[in-house]
């Protein structure tokens, strides 16, 4: 019997035996780049997905069987064909697992049910949808779900959940193949005589499998203006799934996203920081895949959807974290919206609508007036096609206000200044391109392929990566100032006549995507500190040909970052997209450090930057972040043996082990040792906002260690702003 193991994807490996496939792990993208390998290498294509222990590694989610299931339904055709009536998904997981991953499935298949949706009330106990819209929302889904009998399928009669016996092993194929899980990202497999020991651990940031290619000029913040992330749907392997990023006078919405949507807009030279809020127009993962890693990427996102989907989305996330829905929401900022009722929004007016689905989802227009002009972008959401709606107004599963709504949902007179973004993703329960050939208005069609079928229709496609801009920002670009201020934000001056010196002696420049900005070893000869308003650069360690890390807006290098005591540069900077500087001469800007009176904090923060930035639960901290936890910290050495802190006794610090290994001790027994090595290498005042708590555990130096204290409150203040350090503290707390 024989065994194979393909890595084809980060977090993923595929085991073959004979002509049956295992895959374990299975984040987001992971359906995408399995679907591509078998398809290229005629390998047989998984139907048995195994959960590794660890469910979220940085911001990733490491087992989303969504995609898998869907295919299996309606591709494998397990949903409809007689023959495969029988078969069903496997699922193998902890028996924890596979509760909440049931739950998080049945979310994405049938919605809430009607009596979840009647129950939703506000702080007051007054429901939060009205008896129509709860009937509206649960005609549809019941009359779309997959039935079986006249009835809709449960989850359980799709898959065959499998848990892991006591010693963390499986047997699947009566023997055939036996599994064993190794700690949190590891197995071993065996077939027959054939062995392996595999592990799926990643190290984020992980690339989608689909990319966008390289702008042609930078992406700057625009007044009013609209670009796709993705415009393909989740079974298309060509490009990103459906995501937009809507500006509003220099500030970002996001609808939907795509996976790894942070590497997107990164190597589209995007910050992040411009994200003003996300709106979740439904909880399919081909929409809400980037949900986690936006949430953990920062702030507390504002999240702006209706109550149905936000609950949806709470039992979705809930199971990646391993948390209670309650808990999850405290990660959030949830701004709730009413279909029917506009939110006014930085300048510009949103007004939501219910579209006609499998599970409740918003479709989302914007309009902004400026100098007496009247401009619109419209989002159709997922919803069906014209024919299938009429055929549901004539079954009575919808009314004929609905149909007429959704029919006419692009006008049938030309508006000027409008964009329609429609979706014509032709399954069921997608719209098609011929619904809108005739239409008068800018119709751009997505999710959906590029193929000479969806373009025969004579319609527009929209493009990923292309900014279609209804109002343009000022020729001075508004932007370069926050960048500048955020660049600056660690050295805490507050005096605003400094920011309006610094940009009168600065100048702009743009560079092409390519162009080598410095080279390790060599002096930096303009002598500038350089702010990146647009745009992304790559750093590269000496005589390396793999990045160090990304450099993103408000970010910067040059005289003080990536520049050595002798002027010259420690790493190579090289742009990866078209980018839009700032540039400040060196001297003058020494000259206002010096009037400032902030040159002890700049030699504070550069003290210790060299070991924040080599501490793994820092890595995705901005420049000005990872600055500011470099002042409050200091390294320790301690000899083997020697006590670091006592149980019970208060101490407002955090430590991390940086050489060395540390034992762990609640009321003298082994709680955990803790090593350099570990992905949670720190102890101590972890994620409590009360300062000087007594400890929980103590801890001992089990041989010599260096250490790096960060002081407590600088610890609060991180988490309070930046939720994936806070979720990773919160995990670290939880297993101890």
């Amino acid at each position: 019997m024989s065994l194979e193991v393909h890595h084809v994807y980060p977090g993923v490996a595929l085991v073959i035996t004979g002509d049956r496939a295992v895959l374990l792990g299975a984040p987001a993208d992971a359906f995408k780049a399995t679907k591509s390998f078998c398809n290229q290498t005629q390998k047989p294509f998984p139907r048995v997905l195994v959960a590794p222990e660890r469910m979220l590694v940085g911001a990733t989610p490491q087992f989303n069987p969504e995609f898998f299931l869907y295919d299996f339904l309606f591709v494998y055709g397990a949903a409809f064909k007689p023959e495969l009536a029988q078969e069903r998904l496997m699922l193998v997981a902890d028996e924890t697992q596979i509760k909440s991953t049931l739950r998080a499935l049945e979310m994405t298949l049938t919605g809430p049910s009607r009596a979840e949706l009647a129950s939703y009330r506000d702080a007051g106990g007054h429901p939060l949808l009205t008896s129509t819209t709860v009937n509206d929302l649960a005609t549809v889904s019941e009359q779309m779900a997959i039935k079986k009998e006249g009835r809709a399928r449960r989850v359980d009669e799709m898959v065959d959940p499998r848990a892991f016996d006591r010693e963390g092993s499986i047997s699947l194929w009566d023997g055939a193949l036996k599994i064993w899980r190794q700690g949190p990202c590891g197995f071993r497999v065996r077939a027959g005589d054939y062995q392996a020991d595999i592990d799926v651990s990643v190290d984020p940031p992980v690339a989608p499998f689909a990319k966008l290619g390289p702008p042609k000029q930078p992406h700057l913040p625009e007044t009013f203006g609209i670009m796709p992330l993705g415009t393909r749907s989740g079974f298309d392997l060509t490009g990103p799934t459906t995501g937009f990023l809507l500006w509003v006078n220099g500030r970002a919405l996001m609808y939907d996203g795509p996976p790894g949507a942070r590497y997107l807009l990164e190597h589209q030279g995007i910050s992040g920081d411009d994200i003003e809020g996300v709106v979740l127009s439904h909880c399919h993962e081909d929409h809400m895949a980037a949900f986690v890693e936006l949430i953990l990427a920062g702030q507390r996102p504002k999240v702006y959807t209706s109550e149905p989907i936000y609950r949806s989305a709470l039992v979705k996330l809930s199971n990646y974290f391993g948390k209670s829905e309650a808990e999850v929401a405290g990660f959030l900022d949830y701004r709730r919206v009413t279909p029917g009722e506009p939110v006014p929004l930085l300048g510009a007016t949103l007004d939501f609508f219910y579209t006609v689905h499998a599970i409740p989802t918003l479709g989302l227009s914007v309009s902004m007036r400026q100098k007496g002009e009247t401009r619109r972008i419209q989002i159709s959401g997922d919803t069906m096609h014209h024919e299938g709606l009429g055929k549901m107004q004539q079954d009575g599963v919808i009314s004929a206000d609905v149909f007429s709504r959704m029919k006419n949902l692009v006008p049938l007179t030309k508006i000027d200044n409008a964009l329609f973004f429609n979706d014509v993703g032709e399954a069921i329960i997608h719209g098609h391109p011929k619904d809108w050939q005739d239409n008068p208005n800018r119709v751009l069609y997505y999710h959906c392929a590029d193929s000479e079928h969806t373009r025969s229709f004579g319609r527009e496609l929209a493009v990923g990566g292309t900014d279609y801009i209804q109002f343009a920002a000022a020729r001075f670009h508004p932007a370069t100032s926050a960048r500048l201020l955020k660049a600056l934000s660690f050295l805490g001056i507050e005096d605003p006549h400094w920011l309006a010196s610094l940009l009168h002696v600065g100048s702009t420049r743009t560079v092409e995507a390519g162009t080598r900005l410095a080279e390790a070893g060599e002096p930096d000869q303009g002598r500038r500190f350089s702010v990146i308003v647009s745009g992304a650069a790559n750093v590269f360690a000496p005589d390396s040909e793999e990045p160090l890390f990304l450099l993103r807006p408000g970010e910067f290098f040059g005289t003080i970052e990536l520049v050595d005591e002798t002027g010259k540069y420690t790493a190579s900077i090289v742009a990866e997209t078209p980018m839009e500087l700032f540039d400040i001469d060196a001297q003058v800007f020494h000259d206002y450090l010096r009037v400032a009176g902030v040159d002890d904090v700049l030699r504070d923060a550069f003290r210790e930057r060299g070991t924040v930035d080599s501490v793994r639960l820092f890595r995705q901290l901005d420049v000005s972040l990872k600055n500011t936890l470099a002042q409050q910290a200091k390294s320790e050495r301690r000899k083997p043996q020697s006590v670091i802190l006592e149980q019970g006794k208060a101490i407002d610090a955090f430590y991390l082990v940086m050489e060395g290994k540390v034992a762990l001790t609640r009321n003298g027994a082994l709680i955990a040792e803790v090593s350099a090595k570990d992905e949670d290498n720190f102890f101590g005042e972890i994620c409590s906002l009360d300062a000087g708590r007594p400890q929980p555990l103590a801890a001992r130096a089990l041989t010599a260690v260096r250490l790096l204290r960060v002081e407590g409150e600088a610890l609060r203040q991180l988490v309070k702003k930046n939720m994936g350090i806070r979720f990773a503290l919160s995990v670290a707390l939880r297993r101890r």
